[in-house]
């Protein structure tokens, strides 16, 4: 493996590290200052911790199927995992991508197999109906956000270089024909 792709490993790594290290220490920090379904006014009408014990995924849907959600998480991660490994160019932001989607991934895995729920903490006060949610879901939204745009730059280049190809093949084809007689 090339010095370079071990520097950009390691930056990964750190990244998974901090953001992990963050989303279950604030966890945990709140989980013991607030009781479950409590709210600390941080600025009013802005901004709020409300401890929820969250038994399901965004804003509660699939409550109560923790199972499901851990095996969905481990799917995901191990299709993070296969796909990073079959990746021949391991980009600065790929790897600062993944390390924000693993981070995120680790952080509420972590919660549904210790807690059988998800710590949740950061509210909108002015946005009552946006769920509640924590340093992990950050994380996740914007690994998330960043693998969009990676595919998308991905596939823009791609298919450059496809047109490139193709359109060296035309002038390498109508050069070859030029000189030919029957």
């Amino acid at each position: 493996m090339k010095k370079k792709n071990v520097v950009k490993m390691c930056v990964m790594f750190a990244i998974i590290a901090c953001i992990l290290t963050l989303d279950l220490v604030t966890k945990y920090v709140f989980d013991d200052m607030l009781d479950d379904g409590s709210t600390l006014t941080v600025i009013p009408y802005l901004f709020n911790f409300k401890l929820v014990h969250n038994y399901g995924a965004a804003w509660g849907i699939l409550a109560g199927r923790q199972t499901f959600l851990i095996v969905l998480s481990l799917v995901f991660m191990a299709i993070f995992v296969f796909y990073y490994v079959k990746e021949p160019n391991k980009t600065w932001f790929l790897n600062v991508t993944f390390g924000f989607l693993f981070a995120g991934c680790l952080g509420n895995l972590y919660d549904r197999i210790v807690f059988g729920y998800v710590r949740d903490f950061i509210q909108f006060a002015f946005w009552q109906d946006f769920p509640v949610f924590n340093f992990a879901d950050v994380s996740l939204c914007v690994g998330v956000v960043m693998f969009v745009i990676y595919l998308i730059l991905y596939f823009v280049k791609n298919r450059k270089a496809k047109i490139k190809i193709e359109k060296n093949d035309d002038t390498t084809d109508s050069k070859k024909g030029d000189g030919d007689v029957e």
